[in-house]
């Protein structure tokens, strides 16, 4: 019982840069399409909600989420 109690706080982390990584790759591809991106900046709370749903329109903007972030440390390694 103690190891599941040990997982909860790590769950609501993975949950929180999920949406993170969401919210930043939904902004990065409203912005590089001048605003015409299909992608909608959900509530913290929505966001749960429709993604239990379906996993399927949030893979794109999780993925650009996470090689803009994988970005920004590349060059900030490598101007360093």
């Amino acid at each position: 019982m103690s190891i599941f109690l040990e997982f909860i706080p790590s769950l609501f982390v993975a949950l929180a840069f999920d949406f993170i990584l969401y919210i930043t790759g939904a902004g990065v591809l409203r912005v590089i399409s001048f605003g015409l991106s299909k992608y909608q900046l959900h509530s913290y709370s929505e966001y749960k909600q429709l993604k239990g749903k379906s996993n399927n329109g949030y893979l794109v903007p999780y993925v650009i989420g996470i090689l803009f972030y994988a970005l920004i440390i590349v060059s900030i390694a490598w101007l360093n």
